[in-house]
């Protein structure tokens, strides 16, 4: 027989971010799957922290409700009585679940119910994992005596609306999850789905015995700042062991010795191996981030190869190496004369705008290497008006370079430019009396003026990131990043009390304003960096100041902006800003 295991390897292995989840809560009859019946399901379903769609139905369960039942739950018999049948019910629900995380608060009751529903009707069981919320609360606040929907929905400040029917407990359970998956991801460094699945299982109680090695270190535990920073655990010869990074170093390298979920086996033995412990403030968190790569790319400690993990960003990649690029997108940033345009927040993000442009812009989705000639048959895509067919000579090379560079303008913002050249197009086609050439053209200038309109898309090519991070730091300090080629090229922090004007102008004008070395050199470390970077540029953007070096025309504009953003930075975001808006004009 198949397993969830078996079937769904690839959910198991998916981001959290990249994984839906199928949040499901039912009312029975009665509370043994055998004997009694659904009267009630809803699933709510979740895919990269937000409820994305929901099903919700009565069920007429052909077996008398109880009078406790009906005051538990306020479904009654005549309630139910024109309800629609299990299997009509169970087929639909079968397929809004598809694919997806099966979640309920105490889950296996939840689950059992389903399962024996659908085996009663004579359908393919779900195969997919399940996750109890009631265990994740558990191990997330171990204080926390009793483990309820209510009462931890209550304490997370979520309000459920009709209590004890399946569509409300199901949505405050889908708004719990959210919370968890934050959580796990942000304080536990999970990746995967299959982290936060083995997570339940852990123990919930303290280690009861800490390490023999923790009496030699508990005074560094105890001296380590609540600041960010590197930390490095060294062996007892000195040689460095691991090297991490962390927002709080105190909480952090404290969470190896004292945790409440049980560590894995890979994290216990570097544990045991560990002798002394050094660390590294930063002012900020992306400076920590930086410091931690590259200090491992110096010293390449062998538990660092064992247990690092990073959080992966999708990324539109443009095959600008191919006659006839193609677009699509990858996890991966590679040195292959490819152009990359990002990070997205996940799969579907990066889809739906991969879907949006292929419909706007004519490239081509075939994965062949394309040959053109003359006796070439067009493809689906060209009948439906998404491919110029370059492979049947039905479009010119010159032709599809010009679609290919009006998409990169599109996914740089560039949207002026881009919207002048299909202009010029559309009254060439005019011109040459091509009419409905020139009006399928108006349509899709209408179409891109709407997708501009909206801001659903907008991305900067990773190699081509020439950027100023202003980011807040200790006191009145702030942290300068200066980003060139998508690489860190230099940092220093400034006194928003004590700016020194003249400094801030020459440093800019060194990294932005005069010819350097390339400083991206195509090594794995150096893609890690480029990552850290564009993510963090995306997933802090509402508390980060980002200014695009070259948006600004000249040097004294670039200083100007730059300088006003260090005066104003953790005063007011919206100023901060607008000032920046303002300066672009």
């Amino acid at each position: 027989m198949s397993t969830a295991r078996s079937r769904y390897p690839e959910l198991r292995a998916l981001q959290i971010p990249d994984a839906e989840f199928a949040v499901c809560d039912v009312e029975t009859t009665g509370l043994s799957a055998d004997a009694n019946r659904l009267t009630e399901i809803a699933v709510f379903r979740v895919a990269n922290g937000e409820i994305v769609g929901s099903y919700s139905s009565l069920i007429n369960p052909r077996q008398f409700i109880s009078y406790e039942i009906q005051r538990l739950t306020g479904i009654t018999n005549e309630m139910v009585y024109d309800a629609p049948e299990l299997e009509d019910v169970m087929r639909e629900v079968r397929d809004f679940m598809d694919g997806a995380v099966f979640v309920a608060h105490n889950a296996q009751f939840d689950r059992r119910f389903v399962d024996a529903s659908l085996e009663r009707c004579g359908l393919e069981p779900l195969e997919t994992p399940t996750l109890c919320t009631a265990r994740l609360a558990r191990r997330l606040y171990p204080k926390q005596k009793r483990v309820s929907l209510g009462k931890i929905a209550a304490a997370l400040g979520i309000h459920i609306t009709k209590r004890h029917r399946a569509a409300g407990d199901a949505e405050a359970t889908a708004r719990m999850l959210i919370q968890f998956l934050r959580t796990l991801q942000d304080e536990f460094h999970m990746i995967e789905v299959d982290d936060i699945l083995s997570f339940q299982h852990k123990s919930v109680y303290r280690i009861s015995s800490p390490p023999k090695n923790i009496a030699g270190l508990k005074d560094t535990l105890d001296n380590l700042p609540h600041s960010s920073g590197v930390y490095f655990f060294y062996d007892r010869r000195g040689t460095i062991l691991y090297i991490g990074k962390a927002k709080n170093l105190r909480k952090r390298v404290g969470s190896y010795f004292y945790h409440n979920a049980a560590h894995p086996e890979k994290i216990r033995r570097l544990v045991r191996s560990v002798r002394s412990i050094t660390w590294e403030n930063t002012e900020t968190e992306l400076s920590a981030l930086l410091l931690e790569s590259r200090s491992i790319k110096k010293h390449q400690p062998r538990f660092n190869s064992m247990l690092k993990r990073y959080r992966k960003y999708p990324f539109i990649r443009i095959d600008t190496a191919d006659e006839f690029p193609r677009i699509g997108w990858t996890y991966e940033i590679e040195h292959d004369g490819a152009e990359y345009f990002g990070p997205f927040s996940s799969r579907f993000a990066v889809e739906d705008a991969l879907d949006s442009i292929n419909k706007l812009f004519h490239l081509r989705e075939c994965e062949d290497a394309l040959k053109p000639r003359e006796d070439a048959t067009p493809c689906m895509y060209y009948e439906i008006k998404r491919c110029s067919a370059p492979c049947a000579l039905l479009s010119t090379k010159e032709e599809y370079l010009s679609e290919v560079e009006a998409v990169r303008l599109f996914l740089h913002g560039e949207h002026k430019e881009m919207m002048d050249v299909f202009i010029a197009r559309m009254q060439r086609k005019s011109d040459a009396l091509e009419f409905e050439e020139a009006a399928l053209l108006r349509d899709r200038i209408e179409a891109l003026e709407r997708i501009i309109r909206q801001q659903r898309i907008m991305a900067r090519s990773v190699l081509k990131q020439n950027l100023v991070i202003v980011t807040l730091a200790r006191g009145t300090n702030v942290e300068v990043h200066l980003i060139k080629g998508g690489m860190l090229a230099r940092q220093f922090l400034v006194d928003q009390k004590h700016i020194n004007a003249k400094e801030l102008r020459l440093s800019l004008e060194e990294i932005f304003y005069m010819e350097q070395a390339e400083l991206f050199g195509g090594q794995q470390e150096d893609i890690n960096e480029m990552r850290i970077i564009a993510a963090w540029c995306f997933s802090r953007r509402q508390d980060t100041i980002v200014v695009k070096a070259d948006e600004h025309d000249s040097l004294d504009n670039l200083h100007q902006i730059v300088l006003e953003q260090v005066r104003l930075a953790g005063k007011d975001m919206s100023i901060a800003i607008d000032a920046r808006e303002e300066a672009r004009g």
